[in-house]
């Protein structure tokens, strides 16, 4: 806890006054206080300059320093809100950046054992047109102190501020009133142990209207000691609990692919909260959320529609069993995902994560065919690089050896094709298994437009729906695995609208609550569902289920995520974005460290290479990809590398400022940790795409089909 957050009911409650006071008490308790004024309205100009009264009065307080620009970054003329005051100022005034606030707060925070920063009018004065005061704190994430006023009508502010806090995350130290009467009224004398008991909060001072205005008699007035005797205390119990949670994370927890041996030894980070893009861990650090969460999160942290949507059906019902019974969320999310998928999906099949979602479409198409008069069709065509889950079944028609070859033994044996990342024959080899094996195959499955796990590598216009052609030529079935993809990723809905694919089963997870509980979905059409029924003897029953299928939390929060989608307009905002960070990735092109950059929408891979020419890979061993991650966590971004490839994929809801910060920190980290192997920095050139995280043509296939025969599954091992 390196600061306090001073914000108020309103304007001219005396924030200003009471930062002062404590500035001034804690100075005088041998604290070295830094202060701070982000944003300051109706300054004067002087000496050329704007000066606010307000951030000087603060600095006089605290005995800093410190310059005006890094007290105080913006200052405006117009006594108005700052977004306000900011439109009012002459044209080319540089936009409001929470990077540069937070920036400046740093330098204080190391200037400084405490930092007081004063917000400006109450929690929600808007700093822009979609942050308020509250962001800010947030961004901070520093406790609060409320000032209200001590007389009637307090009550009702300051209970309302203290609910806005807490709906958003934060933190409230409490609260103080100013402005007491010399002969105090009825509501004067009872306020504070109504805000007490009401607002669930400590009234932690009761200062009186004072003739001549001063900073230190104020300071009398505050419980300054107890302030400071109780950040102190949060500080350190704070350290305590990291170190008690650290060590039972250590003793008791597995963490999936993570080699626990290095995990043993190291300071593990400790989420404990978020909102928006913003991960807080236990120490109260912020880190961008630069992979959403593993590739689930769309719409942000706590956004407020999704936590409504979950809190409403909490006091509904949470879990009833889609076995015999239906419940109201998985009815109306499936009519709403049946509107959205491609035109020839009908049904839904809810599941709980990607891996299963796979593994449904997987055995559905194998006794689809098996129950009608094809039972020798009971094999997948897969692609090299591929990852789908994993569990058995979606681990079998996984193309990347890393997380299959323990697994061989288990697993059932199928055909597998080079991507056109491989091979520019992809679809010849494809056709040719198909026109050979149609008689075996039960369907293709494939990742529609990007490669995730194998390092976002990206697809040529057109493959996927030459695919699709294949497919239907051939009359096997086609599955589109769409849990990375889908729900906005690659600037669509679904990927396979981007080049008007229809698959015969469609596989959903990941973002499909938005982020917020595990939920997957397979959809298929009219034809796969009506080849399962007949009479209850026949045995044509799809017996797969899972406890928590259609779990009524889950859905009520998934089909809330897609009226957001609708009302908050996602994927048309999206676009600008998406060409905002093509140019941002300009910047790696032309590294001596970056090999190539792929981007499909909001995927991104950043491909490490120790030498351009060739390509020549890091060794693993070296790490570079987790070095570059480690040392952004530093830098308050907390990304998860794919070996070599560092793998950008922010909430859909992010700003332009955050994606510039990513971006930015993101080069500036790759600098770092390559220089040491001796790069130099040349930053050119334009935007990559394709190829292949493990080299070029790294699949061994010659071109032609004959090739093919020896790499298949079923005829020369997994």
């Amino acid at each position: 806890m390196k600061g306090l957050f001073i914000t108020g009911t309103g304007t001219e409650v005396g924030k200003t006054f009471i930062a002062s006071a404590l500035a001034d008490a804690f100075r005088r308790q041998g604290v070295d206080v830094g202060v701070m004024k982000p944003v300051a309205t109706g300054c004067r100009s002087r000496n050329g300059g704007l000066h606010s009264e307000d951030a000087e009065l603060l600095l006089k307080a605290s005995g800093a320093a410190d310059p005006m620009d890094l007290v105080s970054p913006y200052r405006f003329s117009s006594p108005a809100a700052p977004w306000v005051a900011r439109g009012l100022s002459p044209k080319g005034t540089v936009p409001l950046s929470f990077d540069r606030i937070e920036q400046a707060f740093q330098e204080l925070s190391t200037r400084h054992e405490f930092v007081m920063v004063e917000g400006i009018g109450g929690l929600l004065v808007p700093i822009d047109a979609k942050r308020t005061v509250a962001d800010l704190a947030g961004r901070l994430g520093l406790p609060l102190l409320i000032v209200a006023r001590a007389s009637l009508g307090t009550i009702n502010h300051t209970l309302l501020t203290l609910e806005a806090a807490r709906e958003r995350g934060l933190e409230v130290l409490g609260v103080v009133l100013n402005g007491r009467s010399a002969a105090p009224t009825l509501a004067e004398r009872t306020n504070p142990r109504v805000i007490e008991r009401l607002g669930k909060v400590k009234v932690l001072g009761v200062v009186p209207s004072l003739r001549v205005p001063s900073p230190r008699k104020a300071a009398s007035h505050l419980k300054a000691g107890w302030i400071l005797r109780e950040i102190r205390r949060r500080r350190k119990s704070s350290t305590a609990r990291e170190r008690r949670l650290s060590a039972i994370d250590r003793k008791r927890i597995w963490h999936p692919f993570t080699q626990m041996s290095e995990w043993e030894k190291s300071d593990p980070l400790i989420v404990e909260s978020a909102k928006g893009a913003w991960l807080t861990d236990v120490k109260g650090r912020r880190f961008l959320d630069g992979v959403s969460s593993l590739w689930v999160n769309l719409h942000g942290h706590r956004h407020p529609a999704l936590d409504r949507a979950l809190k409403g059906q909490l006091g509904k019902i949470a879990h009833s069993t889609l076995l015999g019974v239906s419940n109201v969320p998985s009815i109306e999310l499936s009519e709403e995902l049946i509107g959205i998928a491609p035109r020839n999906l009908t049904r839904v099949f809810y599941s709980d994560n990607g891996s299963t979602a796979v593994e449904v479409a997987l055995k559905m198409s194998f006794q689809y065919w098996r129950q009608n008069r094809f039972p020798k069709r009971r094999k997948f065509v897969h692609f090299l690089s591929a990852y789908h889950g994993d569990t058995i079944g979606s681990v079998s028609v996984g193309g990347i050896d890393l997380f299959r070859g323990v697994y061989g033994p288990l697993l059932f044996r199928g055909f597998k094709v080079p991507p056109p990342s491989s091979s520019p024959a992809s679809l010849e080899l494809l056709e040719w298994v198909l026109r050979r094996h149609r008689a075996e195959i039960a369907a293709v499955v494939v990742e529609p437009l990007v490669q995730g796990a194998a390092g976002m590598i990206t697809q040529p216009k057109g493959w996927l729906k030459q695919v699709e052609r294949l497919c239907r030529r051939w009359g096997v079935f086609l599955i589109a695995d769409e849990v990375a993809v889908g729900f906005g990723r690659t600037g669509r809905m679904f990927a396979c609208e981007s080049e008007k694919v229809s698959p015969d089963f469609l596989c959903l997870a990941k973002g499909l609550t938005g982020g917020y509980l595990p939920l997957a979905a397979t959809l298929t059409t009219e034809r796969v569902y009506r080849g399962f029924l007949g009479t209850y003897a026949s045995f044509r029953t799809f017996f797969h289920g899972h406890s928590y299928t259609g779990n009524p939390l889950a859905c009520a929060v998934a089909l809330e995520s897609l009226r957001v989608f609708r009302r908050e307009r996602v994927l048309q905002k999206l676009q600008p974005k998406i060409r905002f960070l093509s140019g941002e990735l300009k910047r790696f092109q032309g590294h001596p460290r970056v090999g190539e950059v792929r981007q499909r929408g909001f995927m991104v891979g950043i491909e490490l290479v120790k030498d351009r020419e060739g390509p020549q890979p890091y060794p693993l061993e070296e790490k570079v990809g987790i070095r570059v991650c480690q040392h952004l966590r530093r830098r308050g971004i907390l990304l998860r590398p794919l070996g070599n490839v560092i793998v950008l994929m922010p909430p859909l809801s992010v700003s332009k400022e955050e994606i510039r910060f990513l971006c930015r920190e993101t080069l500036a980290a790759i600098d770092a940790v390559t220089s040491r192997q001796g790069s130099a920095v040349g930053l050119s050139g334009g935007h990559g795409d394709g190829g292949s995280v493990e080299g070029r043509g790294s699949s061994g296939l010659g071109d032609h089909p004959a090739c093919i025969e020896a790499h298949l599954d079923g005829r020369g091992g997994a």
